[in-house]
């Protein structure tokens, strides 16, 4: 633990030099959790020496915890093979396996990778592909992007600002980039439509063909989309709407990019959460967990033809200097062989199950637990004035404060991650959780929507 001056003093310098790129201010830094010096296993430690168990997780990406010996060991063996990027970039060992691995668990057709850096690389890239794609096939004309709002996140580029679903995350960088449609998500507990399942028939997914009709298909190359809303609140899509999805871009000749980025390797119970909803995909986007939490790495994964149309013309311009990296590979190779090792899908869908049945009860009981959602180990816990409304509370940043201070009072970071949207708890729970450790977890969330209730209703 740093000593009491070390500590003030890297919060001066925090204060002096440091901006931070999600939207925190000074005050921030004052809050235990704020600057970490330490993390092993599924807790973080700060420079104030308090420690909280992780329920974010890095957003999905130390989906096996910190510090995972087998991973730490496959790292560590490899850098010292390779420690930097390559000669003229091209591939080591590792990432060629990985890309062999890639091909083996994921769905369908899904065979070849572009590796980059992060999970922003990805989407672009595959923004980059599908239009690239279509011009080698002689349909130049289709370059537009369809994307989900509000809430579907894809990254913080300025095209992907341009297809984000965060108006607070757009409107700063206005004029955005052109040809990006927007159509809307689904959220069933508050439907954009104020319709209802199943009298609606999936109306939220019949509406890309309109939206599709409308711009003409012979313009649009793709649509990008999660699965789970993540940026939403953690807002599974309702049963039959992506396979509608899918459908309807097969139909109009347009390309369907996933983007699981979150939720993709393990955590929602399948390798990719695409094959829990039965399709899939043209393009896959996989980052963040893909080296095991272990630095930046990230994949557009392709299927089989259009991998062959870019291998076939040899011109794909999308990489980086640091895109690729072998001792990130064979850290992600490490993390896949224990999650086989050790059967942690299964393990996801034990964490849903646990955690469902908990906040099921206190759904069930509490006046302000409006909506409780979850993929495997992927979680959300909806906060509401009023039930029977679905009203927000007046000041949705104070009640998000309020229950991050309650969850380190009981050793746990809990986060209200969007606020924008209300007051929606978000948890990325480590797959390698113990039972008791998800006992923790759900008893500080059952305090902190007892006291929510008694002091913000």
């Amino acid at each position: 633990m740093a000593t009491r001056q070390e500590a003030d003093s890297l919060l001066a310098i925090a204060r002096e030099y440091y901006v931070s790129g999600f939207g925190r201010g000074d005050a921030f830094h004052e809050r235990p959790g704020a600057i970490i010096e330490s993390a092993d296993g599924h807790y973080a430690v700060d420079i104030n020496g308090t420690r909280l168990f992780d329920t974010e997780t890095c957003a999905s990406a130390c989906y096996l915890g910190f510090g995972r010996p087998e991973v730490m060991q496959a790292l560590q063996e490899e850098m010292a093979r390779i420690p930097c990027t390559t000669p003229l970039f091209v591939p080591t060992a590792p990432l060629l396996k990985l890309g062999e691995k890639l091909a083996s668990i994921s769905p369908g057709n899904l065979k070849y990778s572009v590796f980059s850096a992060n999970g922003t690389d990805a989407t672009e890239g595959a923004i980059k592909i599908t239009r690239q794609y279509w011009k080698v096939m002689g349909r130049a004309g289709k370059y537009k992007v369809l994307h989900r709002v509000p809430g579907d996140y894809h990254g913080m580029s300025l095209s992907m600002v341009s297809a984000s679903g965060h108006t607070f995350r757009r409107s700063p960088y206005e004029p955005l980039m052109a040809g990006f449609i927007p159509f809307h998500a689904p959220n069933c507990y508050r439907c954009p439509f104020e319709k209802s399942m199943p009298d609606c028939q999936l109306f939220c997914a019949r509406e890309l063909e309109k939206v599709i009709q409308f711009e003409d298909p012979e313009t649009i190359a793709c649509v990008i989309t999660e699965n789970t809303n993540t940026g939403l609140g953690i807002v599974p899509p309702p049963p039959g709407y992506m396979q509608l999805i899918s459908e309807i871009c097969s139909r109009y000749g347009v390309l369907l990019v996933a983007d699981e980025i979150i939720t993709g390797i393990a955590k929602t119970g399948a390798w990719f959460e695409s094959e829990k909803h039965g399709f899939v995909p043209d393009i896959l986007c996989i980052g963040k967990a893909i080296s095991a939490g272990c630095g930046a790495l990230a994949v557009t994964h392709l299927s089989e033809n259009i991998g062959r149309v870019l291998v076939e013309c040899s011109n794909l311009h999308h990489g980086f200097t640091y895109g690729g990296l072998g001792y990130l590979a064979a850290a992600g190779l490490a993390g896949i062989a224990y999650v086989e090792e050790h059967n942690l899908l299964e393990r996801a869908r034990q964490i849903e199950a646990f955690m469902g049945a908990r906040l099921g009860v206190l759904a069930a009981q509490s006046p302000v637990v409006g909506d409780v959602r979850m993929t495997g180990a992927i979680q959300g816990i909806e906060l509401v004035r009023d039930k029977a409304t679905k009203s927000k509370f007046d000041d949705p940043w104070e009640v998000a404060s309020f229950i991050s201070q309650v969850g380190r009072e009981h050793g746990v970071l809990l986060s209200c991650q969007f606020p924008h949207y209300g007051n929606i708890i978000t948890m990325y729970l480590p797959l390698t959780s113990t039972d008791d450790e998800l006992a923790m977890v759900c008893d500080s969330i059952e305090d902190a929507t007892r006291r929510v209730e008694q002091r913000y209703r």
